[in-house]
């Protein structure tokens, strides 16, 4: 005979459904995102793949709400993991043109 309730499982209540679970990609989302912050040029890598997983595990929080229950984490990663793209792909953009001469003769020699 089977019960339908385990006593092995503290979380468990009878007549209710088990609460909802973490999401790993998630959690791997924001980690890798918030990595991405204190890798220099790595950024450029690091914080899209932080962002893709956010996104993969947003659409598996969204099919399946009462399953999962990390929403924050994986918005967490998106918006850090394109933030800190963004800001470093700036940064990369602007060091190559005035290291070219395209923005001013000015910022040239100060990098000369």
């Amino acid at each position: 005979m089977t019960y339908p309730y385990d006593p092995y499982n503290p979380y468990q209540v009878p007549g209710y459904p088990p609460p909802p679970r973490n999401n790993g990609m998630a959690i791997a989302s924001m980690v890798v995102s918030l990595a991405a912050i204190l890798t220099c040029y790595g950024a450029l890598l690091v914080g899209p793949v932080g962002a893709i997983l956010g996104h993969v595990s947003m659409r598996e929080i969204n099919q399946n709400p009462q399953a999962f229950s990390n929403r924050s984490m994986a918005l967490t990663g998106i918006i850090v993991g394109w933030s800190v793209f963004a800001l470093w792909a700036l940064i990369l953009t602007f060091v190559i043109l005035a290291a070219t001469g395209v923005l001013g003769a000015a910022l040239q020699e100060s990098f000369n």
